[in-house]
């Protein structure tokens, strides 16, 4: 009853996996699909997609949202930062031209 094609020719299954199969299969009561069998599977189809295609619609929000977060992380920190007051100096040669000005000032007050 249940024979597989090896390539050599047919061979049935052995005798204890046929026992097996026949267990099996007297274990399970016989099924008579009802007229209403293929509506109702298919009625489950399509809720299952539903709840799939549901998933799939959040899972692609948040893949926007991070690349919208990437993407603007990105450009804050690709763009170099804009000196808001010139009174900061922004090398070591200023630095030291304004330690020299302000000793030079104070020695100018101390005379």
């Amino acid at each position: 009853m249940f024979q597989r094609n090896s390539g050599r020719g047919e061979e049935s299954f052995p005798a204890e996996v046929q026992g097996v199969f026949h267990a099996y299969r007297d274990s399970l009561p016989d099924f008579e699909g009802s007229p209403e069998f293929m509506p109702n599977l298919w009625e489950r189809i399509e809720g299952q997609r539903k709840v799939t295609y549901s998933f799939r619609r959040i899972a692609n929000g948040f893949v926007t949202v991070s690349a919208a977060l990437c993407m603007t992380f990105a450009v804050a920190l690709w763009t170099p930062p804009s000196a808001t007051s010139s009174s900061t100096p922004n090398t070591y040669v200023e630095v030291l031209a304004d330690d020299n000005a302000d000793e030079g000032a104070a020695d100018a007050t101390a005379i």
